[in-house]
């Protein structure tokens, strides 16, 4: 309105005014407007399921000629300092309405809130605990439900995915009793209204835990470390220097090191406790003493176990181990058979010179042998062969070939038994590992891939004692047309095994061995194994291991064990089942033990005879298999000359009835 005056009042007070406008020709215009107070101005702005909005997305003032921003604070808005890009849902704005050509403007302040207010979960804590073996290894989500809804009348539902979270997808189905899918497993809980408008990216909506499933460590509780005297300070005065960490694979006996910690502590309470670990581990020095292993779980910290380890500081310290695998194949009439002669030095110390005798079942016919040493020489005898060898250096291992026929007028089902003694190991603290017999069943047509124990399918329960292992080992062959790259192996161990005294001894190729709960897996990653077709010696594959059954097991107790195995992609190839029965025989019948007996020469070639400090009144030999083939009364001495190469078990009997046997390796 041009020539205005008095174009401005200030009202003092709310209600309804007349306005008259007086034109210069006196004609009068008249309205009426309706005045209140300016805190009742503003309006309330509701966005559902929203935390934060662009201004750019929301227009309250639609109107061709007017313009609109929003500010923080009311002065910015008179000012028009400062327009907000974004707002987050909760903030007081401030609306500047404005006429495009600035001739009128206004300020409307504005609260802003989430339909039904705040939506939001609590964080809870993490889950978990130590999980014995995998099929225990369950969780009640819904014990999180009250902490999660804090008082909200919400629903709350888990998910194993965050998208699927923030768009109310997929929800877990049982969340009462979840099976963890892996061990550090991260859940998200969605808390929603059930009939309410669902939106994405409401992040307060939405919080996570994980599930720490850790496996319960199982470690080996009976390791030995022996060190020679001299190996700190001066010899034979007792102190030896070690090498903790050295033992960690032997003291995990398969599991992952990156699963588990180990740390190594003076006492039992100290490792319980996880105070005071022994500072320096690889060069700890000490006497003859015990140390304490705590192995606690990287992804759970209250899993822990301890394990005890016995130190042995001793003037006789070497330690040669030998081992004895058929690696290619089961012996077949008419073919050729292999075996696998493994000495290894597993001492701190030079083995300057040693003598293995390698005892052949006396239905092969030997052929030929090679060997990985040239200083290694190999004589042929009339039952096998003698390998010497000289200057084995610590860590050092020499392979032996041996290459035999089985006739080809064999029986199948037949048994044969070869057995290797290392004879001179008068300076050697492991007599468990100085012997190795190899059992195998003659079969026709075979499958490549299988699994095998060394003693055969029947042990004799009165013989096996809680000191010895089962030998297993699988083998498999690439039998495609072309090279395979990666192969993984799977071995599930039966409920009978003791998985803590798992041990792994040799295998072809490079590989990682994992123990998870009672599981085994060794991954040849870029192995590049040979197709047969192609090359068929190279196509050959094996893992060969040592492991105890519990103990408790009966006459009768069958201790079943069975492999796959994945050539890169394909489908798993599953071996034959092997079955170990514990059988009865006569060697079982004794009810009293005779203590302090020795039997002499061992191994032998013609007798042997016994000494006891009580007076014998009969001596039974029996094979390998449990039948008696020789028997001698009130006498000390047995002529086993005419018996076949091979292992024996001597049963002594006293005039008092008491009963001891003795295990005598035929050469």
């Amino acid at each position: 309105i041009t020539n205005e005056t008095n174009p401005t009042f200030n009202v003092l007070n709310t209600g309804s005014y007349k306005v008259i406008a007086t034109l210069s020709d006196n004609t009068e215009l008249s309205d009426e407007v309706s005045v209140q107070n300016k805190n009742n101005l503003g309006d309330t702005f509701i966005f559902e399921c929203t935390e934060f909005l662009p201004i750019d997305q929301i227009s309250f003032v639609n109107f061709s000629n007017v313009s609109s921003s929003y500010f923080n604070s009311e002065s910015d808005a008179l000012a028009n300092n400062n327009p907000l890009y974004y707002f987050f849902v909760g903030d007081r704005l401030y609306l500047r309405i404005e006429e495009n050509a600035s001739l009128c403007t206004d300020v409307i302040e504005i609260e802003t809130y989430s339909d039904g207010g705040y939506i939001y979960a609590n964080s809870v804590p993490n889950m978990g605990e130590c999980s014995e073996n995998s099929s225990t290894n369950t969780f009640d989500l819904t014990t999180n439900d009250a902490q999660i809804l804090g008082g909200q009348n919400l629903e709350v539902s888990y998910f194993e995915d965050y998208n699927d979270a923030n768009y109310l997808n997929n929800p877990i189905a049982n969340p009462s009793n979840y099976q963890a899918l892996s061990p550090n497993q991260t859940i998200y809980a969605r808390v929603y209204e059930v009939n309410g408008f669902d939106c994405p990216d409401n992040y307060n909506s939405i919080t996570q835990f994980q599930l720490l499933s850790a496996a319960q460590p199982t470690p080996n509780n009976a390791v030995n470390y022996i060190i020679c005297d001299a190996s700190s300070g001066t010899a034979n005065d007792g102190l030896g220097e070690f090498n903790l960490p050295s033992r960690n694979a032997l003291i995990l006996s398969g599991l992952s090191t990156s699963a588990f910690s180990l740390s190594y502590h003076i006492s039992l309470a100290e490792a319980q406790n996880n105070n005071n670990p022994i500072a320096n581990p690889e060069s700890y020095v000490t006497a003859s003493t015990s140390v304490y292993t705590r192995v606690e779980s990287t992804i759970n910290n209250d899993c822990i176990e301890i394990s005890e380890m016995n130190l042995k500081v001793q003037n006789t310290c070497e330690d040669v181990s030998i081992s004895l695998l058929s690696h290619l194949a089961s012996p077949r009439p008419g073919f050729e058979y292999k075996n696998k002669l493994i000495i290894e030095n597993n001492g701190p110390t030079t083995v300057s010179s040693g003598s293995v005798e390698f005892t052949m079942d006396s239905l092969l016919t030997y052929n030929s042998v090679t060997s990985n040493s040239t200083a290694t020489t190999i004589t042929p005898t009339l039952s096998g062969l003698n390998i010497n060898f000289s200057n084995l250096v610590p860590g050092a291992k020499e392979e032996i070939i041996f290459n035999m026929t089985v006739p080809a007028n064999a029986t199948l089902g037949d048994q044969i038994t070869s057995t290797v003694n290392y004879v001179s190991s008068s300076n050697d603290v492991n007599t468990e590992n100085n012997i190795a017999t190899l059992s195998e069943i003659i079969i026709g047509s075979y499958d490549p891939n299988d699994i095998f124990e060394t003693q055969g399918t029947e042990i004799l329960h009165s013989t096996f004692t809680n000191d010895d292992y089962l030998y297993y080992t699988v083998r498999f062959q690439n039998v495609g047309t072309a090279s395979a790259i990666n192969v993984t192996i799977d071995n599930a161990l039966d409920v009978r095994l003791d998985k803590t005294t798992f041990e792994m001894l040799h295998s072809s190729h490079t590989n990682t061995v994992v123990r998870v709960f009672d599981n085994l897996t060794w991954q040849f990653d870029n192995i590049n194994l040979a197709d047969s077709t192609n090359d068929e010696p190279n196509s050959h594959g094996y893992v060969h291991y040592k492991i105890k059954p519990l103990a408790g097991y009966s006459i009768g107790d069958i201790v079943p064990n069975t492999a796959s195995i994945v050539f890169d992609f394909n489908s798993p190839i599953v071996t034959n089942t092997f079955n170990s029965t514990f059988i009865e025989n006569a060697l079982s019948t004794q009810d009293n033990v005779l203590q302090n007996v020795a039997v002499y020469p061992n191994p032998t070639s013609d007798f042997v005879i016994v000494i006891s400090q009580s007076s014998i009144a009969q001596i039974e030999v029996y094979s390998y298999v449990g039948h008696l083939v020789k028997k001698n009364k009130n006498q000390e001495r047995i002529d086993i000359s005419s018996l076949k190469t091979g292992l024996y078990f001597i049963k002594i009997k006293d005039i008092n009835g008491n009963f001891a046997t003795e295990k005598v390796l035929k050469k």
